[in-house]
Formats: C-alpha cells, sequence, structure tokens
C-alpha cells in the first residue's frame, strides 16, 4: 500500500516522534510513506533524512485563515491525483481539513481517510467540526481515555477505529545508562532524587507539585527534586518556587535538555503531576527504564500506570495526594523494587514499536479492505 501521512505542526514532539514511528514500521512491512507536511518541519527534516518522500512548499494556515490555505488545497489534490495513495492519514487541525476539502473535490478518486487523535482536548461540536469528522472514513486513538472522547462524539459511533497506543524509544528507554547528575547537582548519595520531565505549561501542573513537594520535604529533608524541561511558565515557576522556599539545596529546574536518559537514570524515583495527558510519553519513558512512579490520574495515564502494579496514581489538583503517593515510595524500599521491575515489563509487552506497526498496518488493510473501490 502507499500511505500519506499530514500533520501542520512545524516543531518536534510526542505526536512528530508518534507519525515517524510509525512510518518507519509500516515502510519496513513493505508499504511506501509519503508526508505532506510544513515545508521546514521538523518531521520533514528527519523524515527527509529517513528517505521519506516529502511534498514541498506546503503551509497549513489555520482553518480561520481558510483563504491562504487555497495553494496548499491545489498542491494536495494534485498530488493526490498523482500518487493514487490507498490510505491518508491524518494527524491535525488544520491538516484534516484541508484533506476533507479535497475529498469534497476528489470525490471517488480520494482513498480512505484515516485521523488519529493525539490529544486529549475535546473536539468542538460546532456543525462545521461534525461535518468534517463526519467526513474521515476511520479513527485511531492513542489511549482508552481518548478513544471514548471518539466515540461519544456525535455521528461516530459506529465508524471503524482502533485503540493503538505510542510507544517510548526503546533505544534509550529501556535500560539505565551511565549519569553525572548528582556529581552535577552536588548532591549527596543517600538523597532521595526525584525528577519530573515536560513543557514548562500549565496543563502539566508543576503549580501543584512544587507546594506539594514542599510537604515532602518537611517529612524527607534528604529529597531532593530535578524538573527537565523549559516552557512558558519558566520564570512563574521559578518565583513560586522561591515563595516555598525551595531553592537550589531543594530543587533545580534544568531546563531544556537532550540528555533525558542519562537524568531518568540517576532519580530514585519519577512524579508527573499532569492536569491532561493524551498517553504520556514521558511516563513511558521513565517506565521503560523501570522507574518506580507517581502520577496524577488524568486521560491516558492509567493505560500505563497501574495502581499499585506499575505504579502509584493520585488526584489531580491535590497537592497533598501528590505529596502522599511520593512519600509512600520514598518509604517503602520493597513497594519502589516490584513497582519498578514491573513497569519494565509492561511497557516491553504493552509500548513496542514492533506491536504499534503490527497493529497500524493491520488497521490499515482493514479500512482499505472495508473501502475497496
Amino acid at each position: 500500500m502507499r500511505i500519506l501521512h499530514t500533520n501542520m505542526l512545524r516543531g518536534w514532539g510526542g505526536q512528530s516522534n508518534r507519525i515517524l514511528t510509525e512510518a518507519l514500521g509500516t515502510r519496513a512491512r513493505g508499504h511506501e510513506i509519503i508526508f505532506a507536511i510544513p515545508h521546514g518541519s521538523q518531521l520533514m527534516i528527519k523524515g527527509e533524512a529517513e528517505g521519506i518522500e516529502c511534498w514541498p512548499n506546503l503551509n497549513f494556515k489555520p482553518p480561520a485563515q481558510v483563504w491562504k490555505s487555497i495553494p496548499d488545497l491545489r498542491k494536495l489534490v494534485a498530488g493526490i491525483r498523482r500518487s493514487k495513495p490507498d490510505i491518508i492519514h491524518v494527524h491535525g487541525s488544520q491538516d484534516t481539513w484541508l484533506i476533507i476539502l479535497a475529498k469534497q473535490i476528489l470525490r471517488a478518486d480520494c482513498p480512505p481517510v484515516i485521523r488519529t487523535k493525539h490529544n486529549i482536548f475535546p473536539w468542538r461540536r460546532s456543525l462545521a467540526n461534525r461535518w468534517v469528522y463526519n467526513e474521515i472514513d476511520a479513527f485511531v486513538a492513542i489511549s482508552s481515555f481518548i478513544e471514548r472522547q471518539v466515540v461519544e462524539f456525535p455521528g461516530l459511533q459506529n465508524k471503524p477505529r482502533a485503540l493503538i497506543k505510542s510507544v517510548p524509544d526503546a533505544g534509550k528507554f529501556s535500560e539505565r545508562v551511565e549519569s553525572n547528575l548528582r556529581e552535577e547537582l552536588g548532591l549527596d548519595p543517600d538523597v532521595f532524587l526525584w525528577g519530573s520531565t515536560g513543557r514548562l505549561r500549565p496543563e502539566k501542573g508543576w503549580d501543584l507539585l512544587l507546594p506539594a513537594f514542599k510537604k515532602v520535604r518537611e517529612k524527607h529533608p534528604k529529597s531532593y527534586l530535578v524538573i527537565a524541561g523549559d516552557g512558558s511558565l519558566r520564570e512563574e515557576l521559578d518565583a513560586k518556587a522561591g515563595e516555598l522556599g525551595l531553592d537550589a539545596s531543594a530543587m533545580r529546574f534544568l531546563g531544556f535538555r537532550k540528555d533525558v536518559p542519562e537524568i531518568l537514570s540517576a532519580l530514585d524515583s519519577y512524579v508527573l503531576s499532569s492536569r491532561s495527558e493524551g498517553l504520556g510519553t514521558a511516563i513511558l519513558e521513565a517506565l521503560g527504564m523501570g522507574l518506580p512512579v507517581a502520577a496524577a490520574n488524568v486521560g491516558g495515564i492509567p493505560d500505563s500506570v497501574i495502581h499499585e502494579q506499575t505504579g502509584l496514581l493520585f488526584e489531580t489538583e491535590n497537592p497533598d495526594a501528590i505529596a502522599g503517593a511520593m512519600s509512600r515510595l520514598m518509604e517503602d524500599d520493597a513497594l519502589r523494587k516490584t513497582l519498578g521491575t514491573q513497569a519494565a515489563a509492561h511497557v516491553r509487552t504493552e509500548f513496542t514499536e514492533e506491536r504499534l506497526s503490527d497493529l497500524t498496518v493491520g488497521f490499515y488493510e482493514e479500512v482499505a479492505e472495508r473501502f475497496a473501490r
């Protein structure tokens, strides 16, 4: 089969990584891959480096700027007519709108369109959105929570769908590696090191984690927290930490780091305080390395963090609950060892690139057969 992937993102993140991973896995199983993505995007750069054909000079402007998207629409229609893909796999809002408009022009010449819902934010139930999503032929969800969102959207209950979870990079996040983070921070060997990774944005719940960690420090003075990541809340969170008395002797914002495996390898436990997560690639990375984790019971997190089996779940918006879960892990060596071992085993069986690719190809074949022209 020939698969055309579309996406509107320019930067790199979990969604782009998922698209490239499943594209390479699909190609390894004998299928041809094409990308229709913004010119100069990180996915284009990485895709071309892997030898994937990328259509040039696409922009994918927001739907509100529809008049600026006419050149993209023309290029997509011409490209689809020329390359004759068997499946079009869309991943974002702008590219979905354009492909559905292209579908109206192409009519019988348009192959089945599959949409992956990557994030937890619900689709607005406007008349325009209802029209667009009902024009999509099949859906993929990356977590059980997102699958429920798709099913609950008006008109989609009987559409073909598949639950295909994202995966961590097993080459980077399966075994601990040598790390000098503790030396970098000047920590004594007996300090219990907590860590978290992610963008410094409101949905990640950093404003909940900081007061929770203050409570942990009051009970366990020999604990330390590192947060790896950058974002719009950096200055605000620095100020918040100062107000709580969490100076460099208690915690450190590491900023953007490329050595995440080394950071995770230095930790005793991992904590994720998010308010929302589609699936939580960051938590999969920690679980894959066998770290005991405490995580918020939101979105797709329970797909990987099974309470009392692969980690501990706490209710979000509750610093006391976060602190309680963290303290419990610190105080129970046997629990940490058991959770870490079971977490790594769970990721190795349920969250693998092979499984992702097999399920994706299987769904492509199912959809292509159902909509055979």
